[in-house]
């Protein structure tokens, strides 16, 4: 499995679309559930998770280093990282309520025995998150352009990979909401700060002019996404977003 993090940093424009994504988990949570966070990376999810729950959350990576990184910078009493191989998971069937992996099984080939292992380390009645780009918005030509993934499937492809392992699943699509009319001035000018040349202005100009027009930052934060459920809207979306019960 390749290696493809996020990092600990807000001022990105990806760290709203991750953050959100564990956001809609914790909105499904009761309180009590014990959560393998797979493919941990830096282990942000991991902490905001341990902070929902009062069970036992483990971020698991397959990098020895993030793993001895991630013990580093997080410690909660109901917190703790593994090294992990999400294809060969070193648990006992039926250890969690619930598994988050997001942005995982487009890294590697064994995304089936990933998916298996999940099924069977999950209690009966438990869920199992995932997420992966939608390869109509990321490889638009049909060529993969991320060097990191392995394979990137189409909705279709995806809705199949999902119905041969779950009887019940729901399947969203992640949606930039920022603006309920595109033709905003503010969408104007996030098109125009992203323009070559003009993207290299530096960050505190661009917040200075969106904290006029009403937002906290340029970059958009986990609350400028929505998950959407119509199979046209999901099908133009960058990233699925599936929650399977088992």
């Amino acid at each position: 499995m390749s290696s493809e993090r996020q990092e600990i940093n807000r001022d990105t424009p990806w760290w709203g679309e991750h953050l959100h994504r564990y956001m809609e988990v914790i909105k499904r949570l009761e309180g009590n559930e014990k959560i393998l966070d797979l493919a941990c990376g830096s282990g942000y999810g991991s902490n905001i998770l341990a902070d929902s729950t009062s069970a036992l959350v483990i971020g698991g990576d397959i990098s020895k280093s993030t793993i001895e990184d991630c013990k580093k910078h997080w410690t909660k009493d109901n917190l703790d990282f593994l090294e992990l191989n999400g294809a060969e998971l070193n648990f006992p069937s039926n250890t969690f309520d619930l598994i988050v992996s997001f942005e995982t099984i487009e890294h590697t080939e064994s995304y089936n025995q990933m998916i298996v292992e999940f099924k069977r380390v999950v209690k009966k009645g438990g869920s199992i998150f995932l997420s992966t780009p939608n390869k109509k918005i990321n490889s638009p030509n049909g060529v993969i352009v991320n060097p990191f993934h392995t394979q990137e499937w189409y909705f279709d492809e995806f809705y199949s990979l999902l119905e041969n392992y779950f009887q019940d699943f729901e399947l969203f699509g992640q949606q930039y909401s920022r603006y309920s009319n595109r033709k905003s001035l503010a969408y104007a000018l996030e098109k125009f700060f992203y323009l070559r040349g003009v993207r290299k202005l530096p960050l505190m100009i661009k917040n200075s002019v969106f904290k006029l027009l009403g937002f906290e930052s340029f970059y958009p934060l986990s609350n400028d996404f929505s998950l959407v459920s119509d199979k046209d809207k999901v099908k133009a979306c960058k990233t699925f977003f599936a929650i399977c019960k088992v």
